[in-house]
């Protein structure tokens, strides 16, 4: 490796351990990285310097001899992004700085079915130039889009999404273009499971599931510390597997998915004993849907659609591990109740179509809000994109020593 490619790598490390971990000691990112501490001191200097990075002594204990502790964090000044959750009939903008604080977020309502590409090109442009100018900055670093759907590995664009009628969007090109930084553009699940990795990575481990329940189930994989995806596009459309044949109507269009079933508009649609094929609700509120899940708990009709929404996602769970072997399971977006309801038929399933009696059921964790966590993902994502940047960003004093 180059000495300038050296430096770089060196630096990554460095500045993804205080990415994580949040302010460290330098002997912290020594153990964390590998890094000598000479290294760390002439890294530390430089990013110091170009402002990426800030130091700090820290008031020696009284009971203890030695130096006071130098901490060093990233600088919050050093970079501002953007971040774009979009979700059934809305738009949310968070303005993060580079410590990975969020400053501010906005939400914008919209029928997100009704718009062509133009209109959603040019909402998120309006919400991301309005949240620059509350704030006064006029250099942004990096945006980070996610949503609902599948979008092409290599090149951002937003293949296809049930809250849209519009597919094959070249939304990061057209981002790119008008603001002039990096985009990325991810689907939600996979930041969700991206968040989990980084945050409850004790917990979850480092292979595991993450299976959204919202207007639509969403999976996320993360497997050896790595997330899955497709040969070419995010994949992982857990919510569209046929779990019936010619079965209930599901917002893609075509019937017996997974989440004709196990969806929220899912569980409503069959509580309520409406026909199978009768069009899919509008977004569900939470205040209704936890309703539903407290009276479900009497009302044996109620009960059912519960059930059927376990039987439904232990059966798409079943094909995974079929697949990938058993992984411990995050279930993310209902509270413990709507969980409880739906437990005893997803494990069923799951024994059901196990491999062999040695396949042992899955452990489940439950998270009930999905927006933290997907907050948190966007964050993580575009951080990441300005990381590279200032990881890459060369050394002038040691370039100007090498041309002389």
């Amino acid at each position: 490796m180059r000495s300038n490619d050296l430096r770089a790598e060196n630096r990554h490390r460095i500045l993804q351990s205080l990415r994580v971990k949040g302010p460290l000691s330098r002997a912290e990112i020594g153990k964390l990285t590998g890094l000598s501490q000479a290294a760390l001191s002439a890294q530390f200097g430089f990013m110091i310097e170009q402002g990426i990075a800030t130091s700090e002594n820290t008031t020696a204990d009284v009971q203890k001899r030695g130096r006071p502790k130098t901490t060093v964090a990233l600088n919050p000044d050093a970079a501002t992004v953007v971040t774009v959750a979009l979700t059934i009939d809305q738009l949310r903008f968070c303005v993060v700085d580079y410590a990975g604080d969020t400053l501010s977020q906005t939400v914008q309502h919209i029928q997100t079915r009704s718009l062509n590409a133009r209109q959603l090109f040019d909402s998120i442009i309006s919400g991301v130039t309005a949240a620059m100018h509350r704030h006064g900055f006029e250099q942004l670093a990096a945006i980070g889009i996610g949503f609902q759907g599948v979008t092409d590995a290599a090149s951002g664009e937003l293949l296809w999404s049930p809250i849209l009628t519009i597919e094959k969007i070249p939304i990061s090109t057209m981002l790119q273009e008008h603001f002039g930084v990096p985009v990325s553009v991810n689907n939600d699940c996979g930041l969700i499971a991206k968040a989990l990795h980084t945050r409850e990575k004790e917990t979850l481990g480092n292979s595991f599931a993450a299976v959204l329940f919202s207007h639509g189930i969403g999976l996320g994989l993360y497997i050896s510390g790595k997330p899955f995806t497709g040969a070419h596009s995010s994949a992982l459309e857990l919510g569209h597997v046929q779990f019936e044949k010619n079965g209930a109507l599901c917002r893609c269009g075509k019937r017996g998915c997974i989440e004709a079933y196990a969806a929220k508009y899912g569980i409503v649609r069959t509580a309520a004993k409406r026909p199978l094929l009768s069009k899919p609700a509008n977004p569900i509120s939470s205040e209704t849907f936890d309703q539903l899940t407290n009276t479900a708990i009497e009302n044996q009709q109620q009960k059912a659609a519960f059930e059927m929404a376990g039987k439904a996602i232990g059966f798409g769970l079943a094909t995974v591990f079929t697949l990938l072997d058993t992984l411990p399971v995050a279930l993310i977006g209902h509270k413990a109740a709507a969980v409880n309801l739906m437990r005893a038929n997803i494990e069923n399933e799951l024994k059901i179509h196990s491999r062999s009696t040695d396949d042992s059921t899955p452990v489940f964790h439950c998270y009930d809000d999905e927006t933290p966590l997907l907050l948190d993902g966007l964050v993580l994502e575009s951080m990441a994109l300005v990381d590279r940047v200032f990881a890459d960003k060369a050394d002038e004093s040691q370039l100007e020593s090498n041309l002389t």
